[in-house]
């Protein structure tokens, strides 16, 4: 076992997090789940199987995607397709299903310690084709990991430092049985290549690191966020930088407590564990719902007053959702923020007792430990971009991230492939655009850059 310690970062202190001295509750089942192709990413092109009136199953296919037929994306509830949503240019933007019970596609199951045993073909067939393929993600480019391509390692993260993120510990202690199956899986996944699971080094006993195999390494990290994103794993331990044509897989602990679900059971896995958090709810606590639900069938009548932004995700990389839209395919987080779209008066003279900074421009800075209320209102606009220097001092890539954006955006591909786009993701950039007095959003600079890469290279 390794562990490292991450010294650059930053904690935002924002009030909000669920409470888990209720234990976990139960969320009510809706009448209709919804499935939206663009949580699996923008270059997904997704080919429909149904039309709407069509009655499917739980693991019934809905769509495939155009450039790997072989890559099924499945129905989370059995009923009817109500409902098929177009955007602009004919994209499909929702697939939404009637329930009308919980009649599910039964695949072959496997007891614990017969997957090992599987042939790595007829494993990958059998993923496939039920459906829960999509779990398994690539860098570079965190898209859905191709079929054919052999990872040079398997990262699964155990640990999520983001603020208010929900705890896998806390959400998965239950699920050992699908978590050490689904390990099982990435072994025989990996080719004899290495499946590295990484814990939070905080957590007394968990219960990841409890998962063994031959090819299986425990790794523990501690530190400020980004200590908990898989991008600084994959930095530390199996670097992307100077591997022409390398490729590492990912899963954070819920997928592959999904896929061990799926091979024991032999049925498309539905159950999920959200955190509704954020001081837009007057109740905060995790609920045992289902994939597809909508946000509002989660929440129910719990938003606090005012007007409120409902946020898929983390409060830094979380996309920003209608009530009536479901959570995110691979997000766990519901977080609950309120607009914040009142004027402050002389507000930049005011000592802001009440109100953070990065910056330290406020009284509140000397106040160590305390945390905040926090609103969406940027207190500011898109400005000059300056140098500050505090960039670096927040992201834990080998990278430069000012110089990197500004190649991004002069299109110079070679600059920055010499500057490490690579081995980038937007998340590992959301604190600078956090912290950013110019209000530049390095996250779409950098999804811009990788999205130029991915096309130079095809």
């Amino acid at each position: 076992m390794s562990t490292f310690h991450i010294k650059r970062g930053y904690n935002i202190p924002v009030k909000g997090e669920a409470d888990v001295s209720g234990g976990l509750l139960e969320a009510p089942r809706p009448g209709h789940y919804t499935v939206h192709p663009l949580d699996f990413g923008d270059g997904l092109k997704p080919r429909l199987q149904v039309e709407t009136g069509d009655s499917v199953k739980i693991g019934s296919p809905l769509f495939v995607d155009k450039a790997q037929p072989e890559v099924v994306f499945a129905s989370p509830a059995a009923g009817k397709v109500s409902d098929i949503q177009y955007g602009p240019r004919r994209v499909i933007e929702s697939i939404t299903i009637q329930s009308s019970g919980d009649d599910a596609e039964q695949f072959e199951n496997f007891r614990q310690g017969e997957i090992k045993n599987l042939a790595r073909e007829r494993l990958i067939e059998h993923l496939l084709s039920g459906g829960v393929w999509p779990y398994i993600r690539q860098r570079p480019f965190d898209i859905i990991a191709s079929p054919g391509a052999t990872p040079a390692s398997i990262f699964v993260n155990c640990m999520d430092t983001a603020p208010l993120a929900a705890d896998p510990e806390f959400a998965l202690k239950d699920k050992f049985a699908e978590f050490e199956a689904g390990i099982e899986a990435l072994q025989v996944l990996a080719a004899n290549n290495t499946v590295h699971i990484v814990t939070n080094g905080r957590a007394k006993d968990s219960v990841f690191a409890r998962a063994k195999g031959a090819n299986v390494e425990q790794h523990t990290f501690t530190g400020k966020h980004p200590a908990g994103l898989v991008g600084t794993h994959i930095s530390r331990i199996d670097p992307l930088v100077g591997g022409h044509g390398k490729v590492i897989w990912y899963l954070n602990a819920r997928d592959v407590v999904m896929l061990g679900s799926f091979l024991l059971v032999g049925q498309y896995p539905t159950e999920k564990v959200v955190a509704v958090v954020g001081n837009g709810v007057n109740k905060r606590a995790y609920y045992r719902a289902r994939v597809g639900q909508s946000a509002e069938s989660i929440i129910g009548k719990n938003l606090a007053e005012g007007e409120q932004r409902i946020v898929s995700g983390n409060l830094l990389t979380g996309a920003k959702i209608q009530s009536g839209n479901a959570l995110g395919f691979y997000d766990g987080t519901l977080t609950v923020l309120p607009e914040g779209r009142e004027r402050h008066f002389i507000g930049w003279m005011l000592p802001g007792l009440a109100r953070w900074t990065y910056s330290r421009a406020f009284v509140s800075a000397i106040m160590p430990g305390k945390k905040y209320a926090m609103h969406t209102n940027k207190n500011g606009e898109k400005r000059a971009f300056v140098k500050t220097g505090d960039y670096s001092k927040v992201i834990s890539l080998d990278v430069l991230p000012d110089y990197l954006c500004k190649a991004i955006l002069s299109e110079d591909i070679e600059l920055m492939e010499q500057l490490g786009i690579m081995e980038c993701s937007p998340e590992d950039f959301a604190l600078c655009s956090y912290i950013c007095p110019s209000k530049v959003e390095f996250t779409e600079i950098i999804k811009q850059g990788l999205d130029l890469m991915q096309a130079e290279l095809a």
